[in-house]
């Protein structure tokens, strides 16, 4: 199982509003800034199937389009929430600016080769009909 965090197990709804424009476009980095991260809540019942689906003995990692420069302060914040058992974290490279349907479908894609991925869950609606498109099971989730 795969899971993206912002959105899904994160609400970062008030760091979003917090670095939207005028013109609505997200300051990426404004929004992908760890000092921001106090901002966030826990998505509690998508963290509690987390926990369930990896109880059941099935395999999570969590695909992110969060930077790679952000890892420590992004696992301290996943734990500081109750998400502590996962195999692995992968994050979008510091210079990758693709769309995030794009970025996860590649990077899902490639880690199809090491991990039987059942299902990717993700808020994104585009990312998951990209996904779906791609051959890859995925499910919006909120």
């Amino acid at each position: 199982m795969s899971f993206d965090i912002d959105g899904v197990l994160v609400n970062s709804e008030n760091r979003l509003k917090l670095c939207l424009k005028s013109n609505n476009e997200v300051d990426w980095d404004c929004f992908l800034d760890c000092r921001k991260l106090f901002m966030d809540s826990p998505k509690t019942r998508n963290i509690n199937l987390l926990k369930l689906l990896r109880n059941r003995g099935f395999g999570i990692i969590i695909v992110t389009g969060r930077r790679e420069s952000m890892r420590k302060c992004t696992i301290d914040q996943l734990r500081s929430f109750g998400v502590n058992e996962f195999e692995d974290l992968f994050m979008r490279p510091d210079d990758n600016t693709e769309p995030d349907p794009i970025y996860k479908s590649g990077m899902i894609k490639n880690l199809l080769r090491r991990y039987e991925i059942l299902v990717h869950f993700d808020d994104n609606a585009d990312t998951v009909s990209t996904l779906v498109n791609n051959g890859i099971d995925a499910v919006v989730i909120s």
